[in-house]
């Protein structure tokens, strides 16, 4: 190379961000990172398609000088999140002068096989995981997992799951998804004893098989609709061996939006709420309707965030032990032992939760309960701190009450 073709070489390289002659796509890295990151967004898929936590650290990004070994981090992870999509990252010149835009653009592998396994460990329940093998191809998705989780509801879950998506059915907008579970559960001796006292609440039941078809509609990436059905079957052994059905309509509505950051703030807001109608129509042996609402809203600025949690749930009828309300577990009220809080979970719920971060360090405080009509029912609360990072979490809880108050520990990782 010349003198001179090297001269002009390093006046684009410097002129134009994002673009570097003679040395490749590294080069380009070192001069970007002279300049501020104006914007950060994701091209190829919606924004829906990646977790809450991936989005908001992409926007960390925004204000700081471009960090090209953050950036390919966050790319990392957005591999892991979108099976069956390539990453690259785009750093494009700002509208600003001495500023950058930086675009991860996913573009779909043909065919990929993948295995993302889930672990999470509670003092009060054990171990929780799951090891899912996953195919992608074209708009295909086909995941199947073995599973063995305590954390989620009142009983361990121990099974297997399978599930099949269509992600494009005409246009985007619409997905066709389909779902098989059968785990046989496993009630800790709480349950088992409050059952006991309690005839009015269904009792255990030795396997659990759920056949669920739906379908979804994305009018715009932050609204996501899903209609289906939820055809469990539930095989008891008392007061004789026989099995009934709980068989229902499902309806559910995920919002998400992430406001631009101005001013340095960075606001990101998230509802959801589901429904299940167990009818008669359906041939269910139980009746009953089930709401949930979930909303959380979560303010950044700069490394630090600070987040507002909330859950609300009503039963009506009288549904199986796995459609109850629980708390106390490794995402709500930490530090609680749910069988403290709840042995047979409850029809009613309500929970909130109040979180501070700076880096990868967290204080949080949880406060809910869960009841039944026409039964006593006290709020309980909890403290904790720990660390949370690309999916790994470690946390201490302490549960707040006047006597036995012993700290929980909880770790794990999660997608």
């Amino acid at each position: 190379m010349t003198h001179s073709t090297t001269r002009l070489a390093l006046i684009l390289s410097l002129c134009v961000p994002g673009v570097a002659l003679g040395r490749g796509q590294q080069t380009a890295a070192n001069v970007n990172t002279r300049y501020q990151v104006e914007s950060v967004a994701i091209a190829g898929v919606p924004e829906t398609t990646i977790s809450t936590g991936l989005r908001d650290d992409m926007q960390k990004l925004v204000g700081a000088k471009y960090d090209p070994d953050a950036a390919e981090a966050l790319a990392d992870r957005m591999r892991k999140q979108l099976h069956g999509y390539a990453i690259s990252i785009k750093v494009r010149r700002g509208e600003r002068l001495e500023h950058v835009t930086v675009t991860f653009v996913a573009e779909r592998f043909r065919n990929t096989l993948s295995l993302a396994p889930f672990l999470s460990y509670y003092i009060h329940e054990g171990f929780s995981g799951a090891l899912p093998l996953s195919l992608e191809t074209h708009h295909n998705y086909l995941s199947f997992a073995v599973v063995s989780s305590a954390d989620e509801l009142l009983e361990r879950n121990t099974g297997i799951r399978l599930r099949y998506e269509h992600r494009k059915v005409g246009t985007d907008m619409v997905q066709i998804g389909l779902e098989y579970d059968r785990y046989h559960p496993s009630f800790f001796r709480e349950t088992t004893d409050a059952l006991a006292a309690a005839p009015q609440v269904p009792g255990a039941y030795r396997t659990r098989e759920l056949f669920a078809p739906s379908v979804s509609v994305i009018p715009i990436p932050e609204l996501e609709l899903t209609v289906g059905l939820s055809l469990q079957t539930l095989n008891f052994e008392f007061p004789t061996r026989h099995d009934a059905a709980a068989h229902a309509f499902t309806a559910d509505v995920q919002y998400r939006r992430q406001v631009r950051p101005r001013r340095g703030l960075r606001h990101t807001i998230s509802a959801d709420y589901s429904v299940r109608d167990a009818t008669p129509t359906l041939q269910s042996d139980f009746v009953y309707t089930r709401h949930l609402v979930a909303a959380d809203y979560t303010l950044t600025v700069g490394r630090q965030s600070f987040g507002v949690h909330f859950q609300g749930g009503y039963i009506s009828g009288q549904a199986p032990l796995f459609e109850r309300f629980s708390l106390g577990n490794t995402m709500t009220l930490r530090g609680w032992n749910k069988f403290d809080v709840a042995p047979l979970g409850g029809s009613r719920l309500a929970y909130g939760s109040l979180e501070y971060r700076y880096r990868p360090f967290q204080v949080f405080y949880d406060v809910g309960t869960v009841w039944d009509p026409e039964q006593p029912t006290a709020a309980k609360h909890s403290i904790g701190l720990g660390v949370a990072k690309s999916g790994f979490f470690l946390s201490l809880g302490f549960p707040v009450r006047l006597h036995r108050v012993t700290p929980a520990i909880m770790f794990g990782f999660r997608r």
